[in-house]
């Protein structure tokens, strides 16, 4: 489901991002996009749900440096094993079994064989002069004549993209009988004569796949003319982004190549950020947060007209419906009270604020302020301890992160009261462990919820269980939305992720080869004087059957099919649920839900391998005092030695399909 980029050492931000992009606008919702380090890759546990690995433009050595040895075993295991595997320029380059590359000029000359080989020969480059590092004085809107595959699965006959430093696949024609296909050639003769005119070629390797390409076909133009420096001729922008519709549909036919599912409506793929709109379940609560978002915008910003609320990484235009004059119905264009760096590096939202307490679904079709309250309220009813989460709502359609642009600007969220909570229909930037992010589709209910841990809970109440709360309440919450749903196949996958299966075939913890991830829990915290704020971030799939499964797919599966999930519903129950666990869990700790959790818990008495070490454990549980795993080591006849392992939630990795523990590197 995974469909992953490289962005570890020799990658340049820039070449990250085109490929996230591209492949986000064309891949989504089928699949799950996000970016790989090489220590990722090293340890080995993206194999199983890998769609495309992809190594990005930069520079060759430093793919050397991280992915030499261990990373490119794994590499090379994946594609051999029916893996699909796409380099552009310097991902190519590294493929290749020897490059030559400026070979002569002793500032840009690098040479020598590499591990990968997919492409069994040489790839010489520079095509074409001009080339400097750090630069786009050697680049170049090329034109690609397309051959072979592609272009008898519907490519464009020819195409120009972008180009700075590739290389030509020397004598690419010669190794036919070793599965190598020219996909396209340059159509202006390279400077480097005598080489051929292989820019791109297609590899069979294994089982697999493997396609290098030497320009790059991948290079968005949207965010081309936004980042690249100014020494790049206007000249050549205006002529890739005439060509646009062809670079998409040579995209397209690479993917089809690889046997990937696509969307067709790529153009409309990146919608624009959404105004935030915050709701209310009653006056009071409404009153308080207007009071301190007005004073928090007079008294640090006093130099703006506006109600600014100005943070860390965004700033918050407030508009209130009932106080709005001139200035705050102002385009963000037309402020002119931001500094230039101010408009150049900070996102502006508008958080727009009803007369009543919630908005109407005129505003926010996607989200129904007053259901979710109604249900809020219901929930609360039912639950005597709830009386806190869940309101004030922020809610945005689409937003980059609701994590992010609470956890990022801290004078902000320093503002808000424990219970806070943050949701969106579409995230841009979704945040996962590690540096991982990713596109949230159409379906998904993506939150982040406000919650001020005090440090003298720290003891008897460990801040690591919290990610365990909220587990074991997103799971509650769906085995109790309805009687009928009390046998539902979702479980917990330590440390903080939801996974469901359909019963139809075999989905149950006793077959989970047949499990999907439906869901994740990502906990960070600030810190202040003498609490945390912790912002508890999750995500479920809902209603959006790509690219796993979601709870109404499986709800419609179950004999006789299950209602599907309501958004608001859902998440009202998700909130309370995790309120009344919460001051339980501040009172008592963790114990009053071990049991609980064991009920719903894939790892009990699972027997793993520790992957660094290979040593064979059997998981015994969870740790009271401090929520690390405990694992007991066996011997090679299975019983216990005695000897028992504690991991931590952030220092290693479950990949519990593999049965291996993956101890963490930094």
């Amino acid at each position: 489901m995974n469909v992953l980029v490289y962005s570890g050492s020799g990658t340049t931000v820039e070449s990250v991002t085109h490929c996230l992009n591209t492949f986000q606008r064309l891949l989504s919702p089928h699949y799950a996009v996000s970016s790989i380090d090489g220590d990722t890759i090293s340890r080995g546990q993206w194999l199983a749900t890998c769609a495309l690995l992809c190594l990005p433009g930069g520079a060759d050595l430093g793919f050397c440096k991280a992915l030499n040895g261990q990373g490119n075993r794994y590499i090379k295991q994946y594609v051999r094993r029916g893996g699909r595997y796409i380099g552009f320029c310097a991902g190519a380059y590294f493929a290749s079994a020897n490059i030559e590359f400026e070979k002569g000029n002793q500032s840009l000359e690098v040479t020598g064989a590499r591990e990968l080989a997919f492409f069994p020969g040489f790839c010489h480059g520079a095509a074409y002069n001009g080339f400097a590092y750090n630069s786009e004085t050697g680049a170049r809107a090329c034109t690609l004549n397309v051959t072979g595959s592609l272009l008898e699965m519907g490519s464009p006959q020819r195409f120009k993209t972008y180009y700075n430093g590739g290389g030509i696949f020397v004598g690419a024609d010669n190794f036919k009988d070793e599965g190598i296909e020219i996909l396209a050639k340059y159509q202006e003769e390279p400077h480097l004569r005598c080489k051929g005119d292989a820019a791109a070629v297609g590899c069979k390797i294994g089982a697999g796949y493997a396609i290098l390409i030497s320009t790059h076909p991948e290079y968005d133009i949207e965010y081309l003319r936004k980042s690249l420096r100014t020494n790049i001729s206007s000249g050549i922008i205006d002529e890739l982004e005439a060509n646009e519709p062809s670079r998409l549909n040579f995209m397209k036919t690479i993917l089809k190549l690889f046997g990937l599912k696509f969307n067709n409506q790529a153009e409309h793929f990146q919608p624009p950020l959404s105004d935030l709109y915050l709701s209310f379940l009653d006056q009071a609560g409404a009153q308080e947060l207007i009071g301190k978002l007005i004073e928090l915008a007079n008294t640090e910003n006093n130099k703006y007209e506006q109600k600014l609320v100005v943070c860390e990484s965004d700033i918050f235009l407030i508009e209130y419906q009932s106080m709005l004059v001139g200035a705050l119905e102002r385009t963000v264009s037309d402020i002119p009270s931001l500094t230039g760096s101010e408009q150049t590096e900070k996102s502006i939202f508008r958080i727009k604020i009803p007369e009543a307490c919630h908005h109407s679904t005129t505003e926010t079709p996607y989200f129904d302020s007053a259901a979710y309250f109604r249900h809020l309220a219901t929930e609360r009813a039912l639950c005597s301890t709830a009386s806190r989460f869940g309101s004030p709502l922020l809610y945005g359609e689409v937003v980059t992160s609701t994590s992010t642009l609470l956890e990022k600007n801290f004078r902000l969220l320093q503002q808000l009261s424990s219970g806070f909570t943050f949701v969106a229909t579409r995230q841009t930037a979704a945040r996962g462990r590690g540096n991982n992010s990713w596109v949230s589709p159409m379906g998904a209910l993506v939150f982040s919820t406000l919650i001020r841990y005090e440090l003298k809970y720290c003891t008897s109440a460990p801040v690591v269980f919290v990610q365990y709360l909220a587990a074991l309440a997103i799971v509650v919450s769906i085995r109790t939305y309805n009687v009928s749903y009390r046998d539902f196949p979702v479980f917990i996958k330590w440390p903080n992720d939801i996974y469901a299966g359909n019963p139809s075939v075999g989905g149950n913890k006793k077959n989970n080869k047949h499990l999907q991830k439906i869901g994740g829990i990502l906990v960070n915290a600030n810190f202040t004087v003498d609490e945390f704020l912790l912002v508890l971030g999750c995500g479920l799939n809902v209603a959006n059957e790509s690219p796993t499964t979601s709870l109404n797919t499986i709800a419609n599966s179950i004999k006789p099919s299950l209602p599907g999930f309501e958004h608001e519903r859902l998440l009202a129950k998700i909130i309370t649920t995790f309120e009344t666990y919460y001051h339980t869990f501040l009172r008592c700790g963790f114990r009053p839900f071990e049991q609980n959790y064991y009920h719903h818990w894939l790892h009990k008495d699972q027997v793993v391998l520790l992957h660094d070490s290979g040593v064979k454990t059997q998981i015994q549980g969870i740790s009271l005092d401090d929520g690390m795993l405990i694992a007991n080591e066996l011997d090679e006849s299975g019983h216990q030695t005695g000897k028992s392992f504690k991991l931590q939630t952030d220092g290693n990795s479950f990949d519990f399909f593999s049965g291996l523990i993956f101890k963490k590197t930094s």
